[in-house]
């Protein structure tokens, strides 16, 4: 009689109880106004609206986005700005309409379908043939329920269209394209300053990368001119400096992971501007040792893509729990690495997002104190791994021979 895996009977229960916790959050999200409203997509439903209603060179109008939100939730409101660029505008002003509720449904289809589409680039960086076909679906779910991808889809965010960017850029760079790896690395621009960290290294190696995020993003940003106009454009710059004045004292920057996010939950801080500062000076910093390491390095290689990219997140002035999507991206790589070197049971590559998904939601138990300590072990690990693979393969080195009769 054939014995119980054990190991396969509990990824499949985490792969399943990790999809009801989203679901069942989901479902609670829709049907509680205080949170749909509240969401980040009420931002992008204003670029949608007032677009209809006012014209794009509007979008970026402090009062607008004001007036519109205080219609959806019904009373005064601490605004909810929206300040991406205006190239998603025309695809907010095509999902939105009158009814709010129902326009979240939408967005939430195409980021679904976005997330779709990341998860299947993702998955296909490995020989899948290697898999199981039920290691091969643990992979797959785990992936797609990854916890900051479905925060950013709870809140509306577009850290799709971030990722998305990132992994054309990663499957550019592994298939040796290097201009069409710039090309999709320039959807990054969504949030530009993980852009520019990831994209300015290329200078120093692999040209042709930085020369596609250029024209890539040159179009971007000619199509974003165009439909914005002069009035539009400076509109836009008054709102980034609205919004930069009031990152430091407002409390969503308590809730950041990168290192501004530290400093704001351990520190009080004074003086906001000496604060900024060290943070900007940490990013460029951290850009430009990235950019002597790759002009050192004879190759690009999946350690060199996988640190950037949680160092991208790390060192942002400027981002949220749901940007730490990118960590799929050092996940991947260190899958790629592992499978490469074939020392580490398939199991255990199947179940490392699901892995970092669960450890992710374990931090929201309670009051979420442990939340941002636990993505740092995460983020440290994958470092650690990246750079020192053989350690994770010893530490699994009888794996095959324990699943050998089982499988």
């Amino acid at each position: 009689m054939r014995s119980l895996n054990y190991r396969r009977i509990l990824a499949l229960v985490g792969v399943f109880s990790i999809m009801c916790y989203h679901v069942i959050y989901w479902v609670n999200l829709l049907n509680d106004p205080d949170q749909r409203t509240g969401s980040d997509f009420i931002g992008f439903y204003n670029f949608g609206r007032i677009m209809e209603e006012k014209g794009i060179q509007h979008i970026y109008d402090i009062e607008e986005q004001e007036r519109i939100e205080e219609q959806v939730v019904g009373h005064p409101v601490t605004v909810i700005f929206y300040t991406h660029l205006p190239f998603m505008a025309p695809l907010a002003a095509a999902i939105v309409d009158e009814d709010y509720l129902v326009s979240f449904k939408r967005w939430a289809l195409v980021l679904l379908l976005l997330n779709a589409l990341n998860v299947y680039l993702l998955a296909n960086l490995l020989d899948l043939n290697r898999f199981t076909r039920e290691n091969g679906l643990i992979l797959i779910l785990g992936t797609f329920f990854f916890d900051p991808t479905a925060s950013g889809f709870m809140n509306g965010q577009d850290t799709a269209v971030l990722l998305l960017g990132a992994v054309l850029w990663v499957r550019g760079m592994f298939a040796k394209e290097y201009f069409w790896a710039g090309i999709g690395l320039s959807l990054t621009t969504v949030r530009p300053q993980a852009a520019l960290f990831l994209a300015i290294p290329f200078l120093f190696k692999h040209r042709k990368v930085f020369w596609g995020f250029v024209l890539g993003s040159s179009i971007l940003a000619g199509i974003s001119v165009w439909l914005l106009k002069t009035e539009g454009v400076f509109k836009f710059i008054e709102s980034l400096r609205y919004i930069e004045s009031t990152i430091w004292i407002e409390p969503h920057s308590f809730d950041m992971p990168t290192i501004s996010g530290m400093i704001r939950r351990n520190f009080t801080v004074t003086d906001p501007t000496l604060a900024k500062t060290f943070v900007w000076i940490c990013y460029l910093l951290g850009i430009v040792i990235f950019s002597a390491w790759w002009y050192r390095s004879e190759e690009i290689t999946e350690k060199h893509i996988g640190l950037i990219a949680i160092f991208a997140v790390f060192l942002l002035p400027y981002a949220h729990y749901h940007e730490l999507t990118l960590l799929l991206i050092p996940t991947f790589c260190l899958l790629r690495i592992l499978q490469t070197n074939d020392t580490v049971d398939q199991f255990y590559l199947a179940v490392f997002p699901l892995i970092i998904s669960w450890l992710s939601a374990l931090g929201y138990a309670g009051s979420g104190v442990l939340k941002f300590p636990i993505m740092y072990t995460v983020m440290f690990a994958l470092g650690y791994i990246l750079i020192n693979p053989d350690k994770l393969s010893r530490v699994l080195q009888n794996s095959k021979a324990q699943t050998a009769t089982s499988v």
